[in-house]
């Protein structure tokens, strides 16, 4: 049976909310226990007081150290044994689903100190606390949830409590990755359906679209995680060339237009972005809001960019192309797609016969977007002090 003793000011709050649903069945069939003890049962002062103004002076009250000690003393005695004791403070490690995992493998018996949120005797903490924890960079008036936090999510890690262990492991941050999206019935609900994978009755298609998905969420939702992963695998690697793919071709909600760019309209723009304007500059917005910026510079036959070891389709005049900046928020999305459409339409207005452009080659997806707008590929040059790779398109 796994032991988990919480000292706490509110026990009858705490005892209840893990005496319910899962939790609650698991004690019921002695997989874990967990037990709440009231500090104030273990102070000498008549009126049960447990905290005092700090030394040093300042705002609020600390925790008085004897206290906490005695309740802490009274479960050691009881067990016979010191566990594994932790203060929820602010000033603790972010907790994280491998603390969980550790305090559930590492320990049958933690001690919780759930005491003023930032304020018990430190000598206490010196003396009989193992570590601190935290939930995250912000402060709460107890321990109590925090408390309440880790002792659920270490005992659904304790076998027996939950049915089945991918119950945890098909999980968020198990694997390092978040949760697949999960749906329920009806199929059809708010004139949303479920997606048809799920209703098709393929295991192996199943699993490799909640994988997929897995990834996406990680990506746009987490990427810290995300930069952690081991996506090196040749189903992984399918699985994001597919997502790719499928991006290129997610349609923006707006209407996309083009305009000439205002200095005015530039120093508005809140994502990173070149800076001053350009001369030849144009602005994307989607809708209202700025969604792209890029320069269309008018070139004569003779001034060409030199391609070192290709060469252009013809000496005419022609606009040279260059990016700026994008809203961040609308890179998985066919907006790229939407701008080198309206760079054709503009660059047609201008009356040239050609848009001339070079990125760098490690940039596959502007790479993916030019082929796929019709540019072609002609060779490698030296851009400024970088070596890119040229591409064009004809007009006309």
């Amino acid at each position: 049976m796994y032991h988990i003793d919480i000292m706490t000011l509110f026990p009858d709050t705490v005892g209840d909310v893990l005496s319910e649903s899962i939790l609650g069945r698991a004690q019921e069939r002695d997989y874990i226990r967990i037990l709440t003890h009231q500090i104030r049962d273990y102070t000498k002062s008549k009126q049960k007081q447990v905290d005092d103004y700090p030394y040093g002076g300042g705002q609020g009250a600390v925790m008085q150290a004897d206290p906490l000690y005695q309740c802490w003393n009274h479960i050691c005695q009881q067990h016979q044994t010191k566990p594994h004791t932790i203060y929820l403070s602010p000033c603790g490690k972010t907790f994280t689903q491998e603390d969980a995992r550790r305090l559930a493998r590492e320990h049958n018996h933690l001690i919780l100190v759930c005491g003023h949120y930032e304020g018990i005797d430190q000598r206490f903490i010196d003396g009989y606390v193992d570590e601190e924890i935290s939930l995250g960079d912000f402060v709460l008036t107890g321990g109590e949830i925090a408390a309440m936090a880790v002792a659920d999510a270490v005992c659904r890690l304790i076998p027996g409590v939950l049915s089945h262990d991918a119950c945890f492991e098909d999980e968020s941050h198990w694997n390092g990755m978040l949760e697949y999206p999960q749906y329920s019935r009806p199929a059809q609900w708010h004139g949303m359906e479920v997606p048809a994978v799920l209703t098709c009755g393929d295991h192996k298609k199943v699993e490799r679209w909640r994988r997929k998905q897995s990834i996406i969420r990680t990506r746009d939702r987490r990427p810290d995680l995300y930069a952690k992963l081991d996506l090196s695998s040749k189903e992984d690697q399918k699985l994001l060339s597919e997502i790719q793919a499928e991006e290129l071709q997610k349609p923006l909600p707006l209407p996309i237009t083009c305009t000439p760019a205002t200095p005015e309209a530039w120093n508005e723009i809140s994502w990173p972005h070149t800076v001053p304007m350009p001369q030849h500059s144009y602005v994307v917005w989607h809708g209202p809001q700025p969604a792209a910026c890029l320069s269309l510079t008018p070139l004569a036959a003779e001034d060409d960019t030199e391609i070192q070891d290709g060469k252009w389709s013809a000496q005419e005049p022609s606009v040279w192309l260059q990016f700026h900046g994008q809203d961040p928020t609308l890179t998985h999305t066919d907006l790229m797609n939407r701008v080198l459409s309206c760079v054709h339409h503009v660059g047609q207005e201008l009356g040239f016969s050609w848009v001339r452009t070079a990125t760098d080659k490690r940039n596959k997806p502007q790479l993916a977007y030019l082929k796929e707008a019709g540019f072609q590929y002609r060779g490698n040059l030296l851009h400024g002090n970088a070596r890119q790779v040229a591409y064009e398109l004809r007009l006309k």
